[in-house]
């Protein structure tokens, strides 16, 4: 049985990347949204980290454009790092995983819904192999084959 986005959800930035690069997984997850049947949150960690690669990519001007549409969308809730580097700075501490990965993760458990990846990355794979996190990971990529 195939699984439908639904509910509320914490975009790790490959995700929000795939929707700003209008992917085939990236559409899916804009009908989700447009549709209201997924609520985006994100922290301004992840703001930052995609406006860099967006940036690095596309150039400064595109990568300020897609970030502000993006923004003004009104589909994704942007979370204040402040009150979540507790728990980032826990998973970090334990876990081999990007700063801005423990900060979606902090997110997650802040708001008791799960992290929605774009796909298992090798990195992330290891540690949900080492021990279970405290949070529900999923990946985009199950919901769009």
């Amino acid at each position: 049985m195939k699984r439908e986005l639904e509910g509320s959800l914490v975009f790790d930035s490959s995700s929000i990347l795939e929707l700003l690069y209008s992917t085939s997984n990236g559409v899916k997850l804009k009908e989700a949204l447009k549709a209201e049947k997924v609520e985006g949150n994100i922290s301004e960690i992840t703001v930052a980290e995609i406006s860099y690669i967006l940036c690095r990519k596309l150039g400064i001007e595109e990568a300020r454009t897609r970030v502000k549409n993006l923004l003004d969308s009104g589909y994704i809730t942007v979370h204040e790092t402040f009150k979540l580097i507790e728990y980032a700075s826990n998973y970090k501490c334990k876990r081999n995983l990007s700063l801005a990965d423990c900060f979606s993760l902090a997110l997650a458990k802040k708001l008791t819904v799960p992290v929605l990846f774009a796909r298992r990355e090798k990195e992330l794979l290891e540690e949900i192999s080492s021990g279970p996190f405290d949070v529900e990971i999923l990946f985009l990529e199950d919901f769009t084959k």
